[in-house]
């Protein structure tokens, strides 16, 4: 009966805590014409603003904190778009405005966009082409998922622990038993 409530009980903490993860943290690494710069953001951020026209999405991010130009400070406007918009521009303090043109950065809307990792040329023809790197950052963290099968497996071991303790007590005192006849 406690094996099968146990199992029960992990079985349901995992389905309630396998829940999806979180926006993770990426870092966005720019190299270009204009300078350099190094910021952070979410997998899946919240933008700032965010507009649509004509089947092209823009949406950025203001006053976000990072390196510039090799020096740490913070860039008043950070945008990303697809369509007729700039795939990317950086308004920073060390590089100005910085303006490129494909590929397209993010999937989703301009309301709830997801970046990928991975590497990017960007394009502007008037200036040079740049570089954007985007990298997962690594989280210490462990998934949801991941601590409940380490508790149920800690569980399990416990209750294999104490069912052979109690196996060799009942076997101890049999033992014990017919030794006094």
């Amino acid at each position: 009966m406690n094996i099968r409530l146990c199992l029960m009980a992990g079985i349901a903490a995992s389905t309630i805590l396998s829940a999806p993860v979180a926006a993770v943290p990426l870092s966005f690494d720019f190299s270009g014409p204009s300078g350099t710069a190094l910021f952070q953001l979410d997998s899946n951020p919240i933008p700032d603003f965010a507009t649509s026209f004509l089947g092209s999405e823009q949406f950025g991010f203001n006053n976000v904190a990072g390196t510039f130009a090799g020096v740490a400070g913070v860039a008043s406007t950070i945008s990303f778009g697809s369509g007729f918009f700039a795939n990317f521009n950086v308004v920073a303090p060390g590089i100005g405005f910085t303006q490129f043109l494909s590929p397209t950065l993010f999937t989703g809307t301009a309301a709830a966009p997801m970046f990928t990792p991975g590497s990017y040329v960007l394009v502007n023809p008037f200036f040079g082409n740049g570089t954007l790197t985007i990298a997962s950052v690594a989280g210490a963290v462990p998934e949801p998922l991941t601590w409940t099968l380490m508790v149920v497996g800690f569980g399990a071991i416990g209750l294999a622990t104490r069912r052979r303790q109690q196996a060799l007590t009942v076997g101890q005192g049999a033992a014990q038993m017919s030794s006094r006849l």
